[in-house]
């Protein structure tokens, strides 16, 4: 007599503490990676802001030059004034503005990035460009931070800027909005 094997069929799927393992483990992986993922996109930031700045000083030099005029770069608010606040949109401009720019005047707008905090330590307003290209009277640093990253950006009298080897010191804490 052939023997009758009963099987038992079971459905696909995990269990329920299948599943509380996995998102257990999954948790933990990723608070893990939360530093990290945190730090790569302060370093995209600052990268992007050491970029902005390079290519805003690059375009009034060789714009001074070129042109052989008088050429300032400044941050500007939102009614194009120079303001002394270097984390704003930063305006190329003909000639040396008092009070509003007129916009014909702009060469080009580089727009601000939310969340940086950058410092000028001459604390001028803006900088002016002659038409050699340089920057006499306005040499100085800037120091960019995002986060606890920073860079520092050196400034020389003849117009040019550079980066400093030696990073400036940045605290990791919310910088105040504008």
């Amino acid at each position: 007599m052939p023997l009758v094997s009963t099987r038992f069929s079971r459905a696909g799927g995990f269990t329920f503490l299948e599943l509380i393992v996995a998102l257990t483990i999954a948790g933990i992986t990723f608070a893990g990676a939360l530093p990290v993922l945190q730090s790569l996109g302060h370093r995209a930031a600052l990268t992007s802001d050491v970029n902005r700045f390079q290519q805003a000083f690059s375009l009034a030099r060789n714009t001074a030059i070129t042109r052989r005029t008088t050429v300032t770069l400044c941050p500007v608010d939102t009614a194009l004034r120079c303001t002394s606040d270097w984390r704003r949109p930063l305006a190329v401009v003909t000639g040396a503005p008092e009070g509003e720019i007129d916009r014909h005047h702009v060469i080009r707008l580089f727009p601000a990035r939310e969340g940086s905090h950058i410092t000028y330590n001459r604390g001028w307003p803006q900088v002016r460009y002659t038409r050699l290209g340089h920057a006499s009277g306005y040499n100085g640093r800037f120091e960019l931070c995002s986060g606890a990253l920073g860079r520092r950006l050196v400034l020389s009298q003849l117009g040019r800027l550079r980066l400093d080897p030696a990073p400036p010191t940045c605290t990791d804490q919310a910088m105040p909005s504008r």
